[in-house]
């Protein structure tokens, strides 16, 4: 893969036309990592386009395509996100964001590697005990919980979840505490409609 030379700007670019794969073609998992953390050190004010030059690094993890692409490629990123979290506010963000999205779709296969990771690695561990998934089927949610080492949060444990509109035109936020946990794209006229919907449902 080419270095870290990319234009921020053309990779913003790829992932607005949904080409995924080319941009994967033009970075390596560890600056896909590296810069996604980056950003997370930097202060943003919401609502506010910022134009942070490692912005299309967080908008591919949040992609469902991305998070569905390649289980391999996913889980090597959780890990090198957990490994290269400069602080525990950074950690804290991986586990309400990626962490969490990976946790929420697991299946046996998934919940074995999350068992096994937590196992080996205290970090990931540390990382895990700060995910909120009690939507969880109550069998998973008990296997995360005792991988975690720890009470997980419960849905009545003082979490405040916001559904807002996001940044972009066309997009909107999911918050857990004020921190964007997710980003679900729709057409810009039909905003309304599917916070109101997401919020219908939860």
């Amino acid at each position: 893969m080419a270095a870290m030379g990319a234009d921020p700007r053309h990779l913003e670019e790829l992932l607005d036309n949904h080409r995924v794969d080319e941009l994967l073609s033009l970075v390596t998992l560890e600056e896909i990592a590296d810069a996604w953390c980056r950003y997370q050190t930097r202060p943003h004010i919401d609502g506010v386009e910022d134009e942070d030059p490692d912005w299309w690094a967080v908008e591919l993890l949040m992609r469902d395509y991305y998070l569905r692409s390649d289980e391999l490629r996913v889980r090597a990123v959780l890990d090198l996100l957990v490994d290269r979290a400069p602080d525990d506010d950074v950690l804290g963000v991986v586990a309400a964001g990626p962490l969490e999205d990976f946790v929420m779709e697991a299946d046996d296969d998934r919940l074995r590697w999350i068992e096994q990771r937590a196992e080996q690695s205290p970090r990931f561990r540390q990382a895990l005990q700060r995910v909120w998934v009690w939507r969880l089927p109550p069998d998973a949610f008990a296997r995360v919980e005792r991988a975690a080492g720890a009470p997980l949060a419960r849905s009545d444990e003082n979490v405040v979840i916001e559904v807002v509109p996001g940044d972009l035109p066309g997009t909107v936020h999911i918050k857990h505490n004020g921190v964007t946990v997710d980003e679900i794209e729709t057409e810009p006229d039909n905003v309304e409609t599917m916070i109101d919907l997401i919020r219908r449902s939860m």
